[in-house]
């Protein structure tokens, strides 16, 4: 089999052709090599972002769970009971001040009086 000059040319044309097209296919290959490292980084961004927010919002939600025990009905109601035990010993003691308060005020008035 013999080549002649026009299979000669038909094939060199034929590997400029593909030389070409190996040479566009690279070259954009390394553009979207690039482009994908950008991307790479934008999502380690977005990720870090994300992190960031997720834990903010779990400190909140554990915020708000803390402030709902808190408010609750069955703790304010635990409270009111507490401060009501409390006020209620307070009137207790100052009662009780006040009578001792009283019998001193009569125990000093009865010793001035019999030792001038």
């Amino acid at each position: 089999m013999e080549l002649g000059t026009r299979e000669l040319v038909q094939f060199i044309s034929l590997i400029a052709t593909l030389a070409g097209a190996f040479a566009v296919v690279k070259s954009q290959l390394s553009r979207v090599i690039e482009d994908l490292k950008a991307i790479q980084k934008e999502m380690e961004t977005i990720n870090t972002r994300l992190d960031t927010i997720e834990s903010g919002s779990a400190v909140f939600r554990h915020q708000v769970g803390v402030l709902g025990n808190i408010l609750s009905p069955a703790n304010l109601d635990k409270q009111s009971r507490e401060i009501a035990e409390v006020k209620k010993e307070l009137t207790y003691l100052r009662e009780g001040l006040q009578h001792q308060m009283k019998l001193n005020c009569c125990i000093h008035s009865i010793v001035m009086t019999q030792y001038p």
